[in-house]
């Protein structure tokens, strides 16, 4: 047995496979896309156990060109033939995905996804599979860390991708991508290799293409720092989020026992949690007495049981854990409502609105960057792009012979009205959602905190993550704010010249 295969053996015994559970009636499945991960973890797999105890599955989603995507399934159908090991498709209609995507205001990755391990699911019951490799590896993890941290996660997300989530687990997870590639080479084992990884449209292509380059350069080690950071972030989740639990179990019980219970029930379920529209009533004492990191995971988890199944900004969260000494308060986020009164907070989900309820589909906790001229990326119904600036917008010579490269930064928006914005730049450009503590230069070089202008623009506080900011990363100044627009959600905009 190779080196390799040993190490994802050893991959899968931490995943709490043992060797001798793998059989042809408990036979271990393997998700295959055809890049150089899966195809590594199903070469390996298949040198570790009986062809008759494995079972493949690839999925085609059908956003890339028939040519591409097919030839992908094809590839993986091949290669399993050869193996001996059974294989099944799952084709997904072409162009189903992105209907959805605009459909639901969703990413045509979270569609995918969710497609995806609906597949998955299926093809685990059909085949009585004890468990489901996928073939996420170190690199995976360090990239997912990144992009989390971009996102603000908390310790909720800082753990990174989980070894083992129900059925599902991940062998290759502490292996690095240089030794799959190499593994493969020794197989003399070729690969596909997916034209969108190198899409920039896509946060995590966007880290991987350019921000990894840029750390693996200039913080020799980085990835070690960041994944015993995870490691940390992990334990100290598991501690709070059990703690969390047992206060969600005493509101459950105790709310199901009624008056029955001689101390009184902190928590008011409705009689059927994941039905809509649910009401759940917390004593505001009891809310408002626990920990912050208990509060905001006792309030997430309540939400999920009254059938709230989407993103809560933590910003709004962050407003209603301010209320603690306020009479009565309230603020509404898409179909939910809290309510603060003198003795309850009141946590209400309602039927999601319809997409004509509500047009405004850019999603908060955004980030993206714009390296150079050309540079293009999709943000919901906009579309950012940097363009090349006409010799008539009088630039110096100092300016045209610029490092930086000046550009034309246009927003268009891709829905009826066709809206249009532009104003020159100076890349490399970040264009991101607002964040704690932004200030801008206002027309007399003094700074003006966002909240105030937003205040001023009477923006509602559940819209403000959809302000976009932009940043210009080379500025020289002490402020590299370029501006907060507001115009794709009916709002002004904010250009310092």
């Amino acid at each position: 047995m190779k080196k390799f295969e040993k190490k994802v053996l050893s991959g899968l015994k931490s995943c709490g496979i043992d060797f001798a559970s793998v059989s042809q009636k408990s036979p271990l499945g393997i998700a295959v896309s055809g890049g150089a991960d899966s195809v590594s973890l199903l070469i390996s797999l298949s040198s570790i156990f009986e062809p008759s105890c494995l079972r493949a599955i690839t999925v085609d989603h059908g956003i890339r060109s028939k040519e591409e995507s097919g030839g992908d399934a094809l590839f993986v159908k091949d290669l399993c033939g050869k193996l001996g090991i059974p294989c099944h498709v799952e084709e997904i209609l072409h162009g189903k995905i992105e209907g959805l995507s605009k459909e639901s205001s969703s990413s045509v990755e979270a569609v995918a996804r969710s497609l995806r391990y609906e597949a998955f699911d299926s093809f685990i019951k059909k085949e009585n599979l004890l468990a489901l490799c996928l073939a996420h590896n170190q690199n995976d993890q360090c990239e997912t860390l990144l992009m989390r941290f971009l996102q603000g996660s908390g310790t909720e997300g800082m753990g990174g991708i989980e070894r083992v989530r129900g059925k599902f687990i991940r062998p290759l997870l502490e292996i690095p991508r240089s030794e799959i590639e190499d593994y493969l080479r020794q197989k003399n084992q070729s690969w596909r290799t997916d034209s969108t990884n190198f899409d920039t449209n896509y946060l995590r292509n966007r880290i991987r293409n350019i921000l990894v380059p840029v750390l693996n350069e200039n913080f020799s080690g980085w990835q070690n720092a960041v994944l015993s950071g995870a490691k940390k972030a992990a334990s100290d989740e598991d501690f709070l989020r059990g703690a969390a639990k047992s206060f969600c179990a005493f509101g459950t019980a105790h709310s199901q026992q009624g008056s029955a219970q001689v101390k009184k029930c902190p928590v008011q379920l409705p009689e059927a949690p994941t039905q809509l529209p649910g009401i759940l009533k917390i004593e505001r004492n009891f809310f408002f007495g626990l920990h912050p990191s208990l509060q905001r995971r006792v309030f997430f988890d309540f939400l999920n049981k009254i059938g709230w199944g989407g993103r809560f900004p933590f910003r709004i969260f962050e407003e209603i854990a301010s209320w603690g000494k306020v009479k009565s308060q309230k603020i509404s986020f898409e179909n939910v409502t809290v309510l603060l009164d003198s003795e309850n907070l009141l946590l209400e989900v309602i039927d999601v609105k319809s997409p004509a309820e509500d047009d405004s589909s850019i999603e908060s906790g955004f980030c993206f960057f714009l390296k150079k001229i050309g540079d293009k990326a999709d943000i919901e119904n906009l579309l950012v792009a940097s363009e090349n600036l006409s010799e008539k917008q009088g630039l110096s010579e100092s300016e045209k012979s610029s490092d930086c490269k000046n550009c034309l930064l246009s927003f268009v928006s891709k829905t009826s009205d066709s809206q249009k914005i532009s104003f020159p730049a100076r890349l490399p450009l970040l264009v991101r959602s607002p964040l704690p503590g932004d200030e801008i230069k206002t027309s007399d070089g003094k700074l003006k905190s966002l909240p105030e202008i937003f205040t001023d623009w009477k923006i509602p506080k559940n819209q403000r993550d959809k302000i976009l900011v932009v940043e210009e990363l080379s500025s020289c100044s002490e402020n590299s704010l370029k501006a907060a627009l507001g115009f794709h959600l009916g709002f002004k905009n904010w250009i310092v010249e």
